[in-house]
C-alpha cells in the first residue's frame, strides 16, 4: 500500500496584486480557510440513436463559459484590512494569483486572473476575535501555469 502524498494548508495560497506596486503579489494575512473553485457552464443536447429511434439518446455537452471563484474565511488581520477594503471599493478588477505548491510533475503551479471582490463580510462575537469572509469572482480568462 502506498500512502497519499498530500499538500499542506500553506501549499494553497491566494495572493492579491499590490495596490501600490504593480506585478507584486501579497497574500492577505488571516485567512484560515481558502478555496479556488473552477467551473464550466454547458448546454445539453440529446442525440438520438439513428438505428433505433426508440432507444434512449445520449446527452452531449458543449462548453459555453468558464468561471473561477475564490473564497476565504479567517480572522480580521489589521495588516490586511486596507487591501480588502481597496479591492471592494474599486470598480476595477484586482489581479489575483493562486499558487499550488509542488513541482510540475506533482501538479504544482499557479492560476492568474482578474477578479472582483464580490463579498467582504466582517463579523464579530463577544469574547472572540473579529472574523472576515471574502469571495472573489473571475472576470476574463484565468490561466494556469505549471511550476518550473
Amino acid at each position: 500500500m502506498s500512502q497519499a502524498q498530500t499538500v499542506p494548508f500553506s501549499g494553497l495560497k491566494v495572493l492579491l496584486e499590490s495596490s501600490t506596486v504593480a506585478g507584486t503579489f501579497v497574500a492577505p494575512c488571516g485567512l484560515t480557510e481558502r478555496s479556488l473553485s473552477l467551473s464550466k457552464e454547458t448546454n445539453d443536447t440529446t442525440v438520438p440513436d439513428c438505428d433505433d429511434e426508440d432507444a434512449a439518446g445520449w446527452v452531449e455537452r458543449d462548453v459555453v463559459s468558464k468561471s473561477a471563484t475564490i473564497s476565504g474565511e479567517g480572522v480580521m488581520a489589521r495588516q490586511s484590512i486596507a487591501r480588502w477594503q481597496a479591492a471592494y471599493d474599486s470598480d476595477d478588477p484586482v489581479k489575483v494569483r493562486v499558487e499550488r505548491a509542488g513541482t510540475a510533475a506533482q501538479g504544482g503551479g499557479s492560476y492568474l486572473g482578474t477578479y472582483h471582490l464580490t463579498k467582504f463580510e466582517q463579523s464579530g462575537t463577544r469574547g472572540e476575535r473579529v472574523k472576515v469572509s471574502v469571495e472573489l469572482q473571475s472576470t476574463g480568462p484565468v490561466v494556469f501555469t505549471p511550476a518550473a
